[in-house]
């Protein structure tokens, strides 16, 4: 036993190493080659590239963070806003797994394993919190990037998720629960989101090769399969509400308050037996 706890724990390290080392030096080279190797855009593409980015921008930055915590860069809230390409895709994907908050959840989530002894083959004490969160934060970056990269680049699916903004609270709910399986695509059409099904059922199936035994298996793998679902589909609610949320935070003053520097009418006695109530400002 204890050999096949060191055994699994240096899986874990080479993994996480390898996969940290592929994410911050061997992508963004890869992509920064094929960027240069592209032909040169016209002028007025450009353009209309540069203004579409800015528009984006100024429409993201006010649902960056939900409930000013969980990062919502993937969110947008005009179905017509120009698709995103491979380059774009891959630094949303740096962008999220370099978010504190991508750090701090697997923090929570080894925890919540180690509390519930559903991870027992990481052994407890401070060693095998230590080993689920190694566990956990190569998930997260193997799930990531599987959904917001490798997918929507190679099926040219669109990663981000489109708010509906309008309707009634069953209709958006149904319509954050449906962005799931039905997404946008690089063309502006909509369809099944084959980026979310391959990603989730690759980044599961990835996890086999540095979770312990005791951890593995088909069963194991169709429950964190099912786990990404339910999350996305708990973070889509926070997304399509929270920005209504805030927005009844900060309610502008009451018109009582634009009418406070009139006094009372005050009876005009210059003006004889035909005086009127005249309302006199400060």
């Amino acid at each position: 036993m204890p050999g096949n706890t060191v055994n699994c724990a240096a899986r874990a390290a080479r993994f996480c190493l390898c996969l940290v080392t592929f994410v911050i030096f061997l992508l963004p080279g890869r992509a920064a080659a094929q960027e240069s190797e592209s032909p040169p855009k016209a002028a007025e593409t450009q353009n209309q590239q540069q203004t579409g980015q800015t528009n984006q921008k100024g429409k993201s930055q006010e649902s960056d963070r939900v409930v000013g915590v969980v990062p919502a860069f993937n969110v947008v809230n005009d179905p017509n806003a120009p698709a995103l390409t491979s380059s774009e895709k891959f630094h949303l994907f740096v962008r999220t797994v370099r978010d504190p908050y991508s750090l701090i959840m697997p923090a929570i989530s080894g925890a919540i394993l180690s509390g519930t002894g559903s991870s027992s083959g990481y052994g407890s004490g401070f060693s095998g919190f230590a080993k689920r969160y190694g566990a956990s934060i190569g998930d997260s970056v193997s799930s990531n990037f599987f959904r917001l990269y490798a997918f929507p680049s190679l099926l040219h699916e669109d990663p981000r998720y489109f708010r509906a903004g309008t309707g009634s609270i069953g209709k958006r709910t149904l319509h954050s629960v449906t962005a799931t399986v039905w997404g946008r695509k690089d063309d502006k059409t909509f369809g099944f989101n084959w980026s979310k099904l391959l990603g989730s059922a690759a980044s599961a199936g990835l996890s086999n090769a540095y979770y312990p035994a005791e951890n593995r298996g088909a069963k194991l793998t169709l429950e964190r399969f099912g786990l990404m679902y339910a999350s996305e589909i708990g973070y889509n609610a926070l997304k399509e509400f929270w920005p209504d949320i805030r927005k009844k935070k900060k309610k502008p003053p009451t018109s009582s308050t634009k009418t406070s520097h009139v006094r009372p009418c005050e009876w005009n006695s210059d003006q004889g037996a035909k005086s009127i109530c005249m309302p006199v400002k400060r």
